[in-house]
């Protein structure tokens, strides 16, 4: 019974990941550009190093995350990176949140 990749839940995930991680991206580099303060103190940094550094390293980690779906994974790590996705989609919610209320 072995599925396609794609087919897989696990697969899906990870794509929401690495989506989510390229929006927290964007609208991070957006919320800085307007006066923001970034809170993690390495990507804050690596944006005041350059932003096209914090921009590769974001979009470098999607593409890791991205290929960690085509692997399979023991059920406690995949429920962990479903848990990964829940809370990074508040985080992003959030981001967006204040995107739109500038």
């Amino acid at each position: 019974m072995n599925r396609a990749v794609w087919l897989k839940a696990h697969f899906w995930v990870c794509v929401g990941i690495a989506v989510l991680n390229l929006l927290d991206a964007s609208v991070t580099h957006f919320l800085l550009m307007n006066g923001a303060k970034e809170l993690n103190p390495l990507m804050n940094a690596l944006y005041g190093y350059h932003p096209l550094w914090f921009i590769s390293i974001k979009l470098f980690f999607s593409l890791v995350i991205l290929g960690f779906g085509f692997f399979p994974v023991h059920r406690i790590a995949r429920k962990l990176t479903f848990g990964v996705l829940i809370v990074y989609s508040f985080v992003v919610f959030w981001q967006l949140y204040l995107y739109f209320s500038l």
